[in-house]
């Protein structure tokens, strides 16, 4: 009689995290260029997905073909938040460090990282459903806003968990190295893996 089962939970979870962790590298690696991060992040949201659909095969292979597919689309799509963010880091700075009234600089500080955090739920929805869309570029944005807003919980718990890694990149003692360590390695495919459950909970996707 065997004392250990070869299918049980311990293993389905460890296997799971192993598989995680190599897409992880992969999706790391694949983001260096800068304006393919968003591909490589759809590619480690599509093959998340394929693992909650039981599907964990190949997985290095699933990601570099969802990784291809719709470059151009992920590419611009890309550069477009990557311009929001910057613009968005610009105008907190200019508020901070050259509004000369502290009252109203407080207040239009806290406007403005408000409206940045309802346009980055609003586009919490891109990426995770980018490898298997058809969608233009403006109607991937569009889709994204009107799904945010039939789930907002669902849209600030996504852009919570996205931003957990920037958090401790910019608080954390040693935040650099403990963030790049952490998601670089496995905790950015585990956050996928969170997103699609909560999109699949949520009945966002099937």
């Amino acid at each position: 009689m065997k004392t250990l089962a070869q299918s049980n939970a311990y293993n389905d979870v460890m296997s799971t995290i192993g598989d995680l962790a190599m897409v992880n590298v992969a999706w790391a690696v694949c983001c260096l260029p800068v304006v393919t991060a968003g591909a490589s992040t759809a590619a480690l949201y599509e093959v998340a997905r394929d693992i909650h659909e039981g599907d964990d095969a190949h997985v290095l292979r699933k990601f570099l073909t969802a990784f291809r597919r719709r470059l151009g689309t992920s590419i611009a799509v890309t550069l477009i938040i990557e311009v929001f963010w910057a613009l968005s880091m610009f105008d907190l700075w200019y508020i901070t460090h050259r509004l000369p009234s502290v009252t109203f600089a407080s207040l239009a500080y806290g406007i403005c990282a408000a409206v940045i955090a309802v346009i980055a739920a609003g586009l919490s929805f891109v990426f995770p459903v980018m490898a298997r869309s058809e969608l233009t570029v403006g109607a991937q944005i569009r889709q994204s806003f009107a799904v945010a807003l039939a789930h907002p919980l669902i849209a600030f718990a996504v852009t919570a968990l996205n931003t957990v890694p920037f958090a401790v990149l910019l608080f954390a003692p040693g935040g650099p190295v403990l963030a790049g360590a952490l998601w670089g390695i496995v905790l950015t495919g585990c956050t996928a893996w969170l997103v699609i459950a909560l999109m699949r909970r949520a009945a966002i996707i099937r």
